[in-house]
């Protein structure tokens, strides 16, 4: 029986993501070395906070995958000088049997109250500007260049001015995610809810029920809508609509596509006709292909929009949309891929691939 025929709950997990004040800031050291970076630009590391329940049977938790892909570059901070609008994306995760569990996250900023966690970073702080002028420079290297979309303009400013924490008169900031975890993409309504949720505790109104209680529901009393249904379902502050179209592997004569909560538009904005219809040969061909954009969910999108358009054929090689800083090596692999990197470090997240990656590579293509 597989993973999605067993299911018969809405979501299967709620998770939330972030810094563990017990442990302190550390460093992610898979993303590179980042000494050399701002202290408030260095990736830290992210674990799991929570996870309620603490297990399903027909979906074992995931601890490690969940909490890259909820944060695939580690923690950010930031101060009170700086926007700190929350975040959505979502990613799958790809069992060892080829099945595939669905996760939407809601990445925030949280104030940082532990008045360790404030003096580490301001001690950071001191030690990076103690460095002399020079070591802060990073050679300019020529990367991998990247196909990008004609239709948007990439910036090339000059080099920001660094941004400085200091704890006698900024706040500090860090982010949090919230994540539900399911066994179908149901985004749009997944999204919905993770943002009633959030304005929630970022903005508390009068209540007649904790905010446990939501999440109780969610995970306990609303039901995966049946094949061909729609459903609609209580938030915190208003309702949620989804529907399932029937399932064409299981009823015959079906005409209805396969569940699909992605915008197609979406993907003819970020792209190019010309680039689409490369990316679309590249996959019907089974080649290597990289996706790189500075947003999660439009790496995302764009990845399972093109798979979809290639129904009924599904795409067998490897298939990882989002891929963390810390899996970069994942890229070597002499196999046909659909992967998708984010850039939102600019100086330590040049893209350096060895010269027979490069040459493998059959679309690699900027999204920004």
């Amino acid at each position: 029986m597989s993973l999605q025929s067993s299911a018969t709950r809405f979501a299967d997990y709620f998770v939330v993501c972030g810094l563990d004040t017990s442990t302190g800031l550390e460093p992610d050291q898979l993303s590179g070395d980042n000494l050399q970076c701002p202290p408030l630009d260095r990736p830290f590391k992210s674990k799991v906070l929570q996870h309620v329940p603490e297990n399903v049977p027909s979906n074992p938790f995931d601890k490690t995958a969940v909490g890259m892909l909820c944060m695939p570059q580690g923690l950010g901070f930031c101060t009170q000088k700086e926007t700190k609008r929350p975040r959505f994306h979502s990613f799958l995760i790809t069992k060892e049997d080829g099945s595939r569990v669905f996760g939407s996250a809601l990445t925030f900023y949280e104030e940082v109250r532990d008045t360790k966690i404030c003096a580490a970073m301001q001690t950071l702080q001191h030690m990076y500007r103690a460095q002399p002028e020079d070591e802060h420079e990073e050679e300019n290297q020529p990367s991998l260049q990247l196909r990008r979309s004609p239709k948007v303009t990439k910036r090339s400013s000059p080099r920001q001015s660094v941004k400085v924490f200091d704890s006698k008169s900024d706040t500090l900031y860090v982010t949090k995610c919230l994540c539900l975890i399911t066994q179908y993409p149901f985004v749009t309504a997944q999204k919905e809810y993770l943002r009633q949720l959030y304005e929630a505790v970022e903005k508390p109104v009068k209540s007649h029920l904790p905010l446990e209680c939501y999440v109780y529901n969610i995970l306990f009393e609303v039901p995966l809508p049946q094949p061909g249904r729609s459903m609609k379902f209580y938030g915190v502050s208003r309702p949620v609509f989804t529907q399932r179209p029937m399932d064409w592997r299981e009823v015959k004569g079906v005409s209805e596509l396969p569940l699909f909560d992605f915008s197609l538009w979406d993907l003819c904005r970020f792209l190019e006709v010309k680039d689409l219809i490369l990316l679309f040969t590249s996959v019907l061909l089974e080649h290597q292909i990289l996706l790189y954009s500075s947003d999660y969910q439009k790496l995302m999108t764009v990845a399972e929009c093109i798979n979809v358009l290639t129904f009924p054929f599904t795409w067998q090689h490897v298939y990882v949309p989002i891929l963390p800083a810390s899996l970069t090596h994942f890229l070597d692999a002499p196999v046909p891929f659909i992967m998708g990197l984010h850039h939102g470090r600019e100086k330590r997240s040049e893209l350096t691939l060895p010269s027979e990656v490069r040459y493998q590579l059959a679309a690699c293509t900027d999204l920004d």
